[in-house]
């Protein structure tokens, strides 16, 4: 049986910036009484970050499946606790989340990991949201979907999309399938999701056909609305190799769903230091 560890999210937080420091970064905190971290350094662009604890698992998948109970295969969420098939980006507003910002009630979500038939339970979780764009962005519009990586893939992914890791938060080298980390080390899962926006559609058809990845920091003229890039990093206790996602050995993805309090995302995206370049 797989031993479960559960770490507090104060301590989560705090290897979040050592993980950081390692990388020859930095983070600073905002005011006292705010639990996002912002930095001018993260790679590419100044940031905040968020910690999120394990929320709860399901056969569910609202962006993929919506309405249709148990037809996925197995999730993991973190951020807003009451994820289910029948979720919307409405219904999750306001809503109780896992984050230690009680802003964001958004819904993220990666397939759940096992060994062998024991499921495997996050430590926690960082969200980053970074400006990594050399034009103005505009905060994640209010009902937005979107999914990062393949849960169909059968083949590597782009590392740059989805990829494995062991040690230091945000560290290389990184991996298309799971390694197999020291005794010493966190397994850490690292999913990046478009940060270029149609202007029009929430979602589409395939979930990725209203988003766009930045080419050196410009979005393409069909995707023009230019956001923050989430970052989102899944932070496990190592496991033996042959241990997979419930999507099959390349099928790391991720979802969001948003969920936030929207004056709030707005006004942080308009935070000066965010978007200092």
């Amino acid at each position: 049986m797989l031993r479960r560890v559960a770490f507090p999210l104060s301590l989560v937080a705090a290897i979040a910036v050592a993980g950081l420091a390692a990388a020859g970064l930095s983070a600073a905190p905002t005011a006292a009484t705010s639990p996002l971290q912002f930095s001018p350094n993260f790679p590419n662009g100044p940031y905040y970050s968020i910690v999120c604890s394990f929320s709860h698992r399901n056969n569910d998948d609202p962006v993929v499946f919506p309405g249709q109970a148990g037809r996925s295969h197995n999730h993991t969420y973190i951020g807003n606790r009451s994820v289910d098939a029948e979720s919307t980006s409405a219904s999750l507003v306001g809503g109780e989340t896992s984050c230690d910002s009680e802003s964001d009630s958004s819904a993220y979500w990666m397939p759940t990991l096992f060994v062998g038939q024991n499921d495997v339970v996050p430590f926690a979780a960082i969200v980053y949201y970074v400006n990594r764009s050399r034009e103005k962005i505009a905060a994640p519009p209010k009902g937005l979907m979107m999914v990062a990586g393949n849960s169909a893939a059968r083949t590597r992914q782009a590392k740059g999309v989805v990829a494995w890791t062991c040690g230091a938060v945000g560290g290389t080298p990184r991996y298309a399938t799971i390694p197999a980390c020291r005794e010493d080390q966190m397994l850490q899962l690292q999913a990046t999701f478009p940060n270029c926006w149609d202007g029009r559609r929430l979602d589409s058809a395939d979930h990725k056909q209203h988003l766009k990845y930045a080419k050196q920091g410009r979005c393409p003229s069909s995707h023009p609305v230019a956001m923050p890039q989430i970052i989102l990093i899944v932070l496990y206790p190592p496991v033996p190799l042959g241990s997979q996602v419930a999507s099959g050995r390349f099928g790391a993805h991720a979802d969001f769903m948003n969920g936030w309090d929207q004056a709030e995302l707005e006004r942080l995206v308009a935070e000066r230091d965010f978007l200092r370049r």
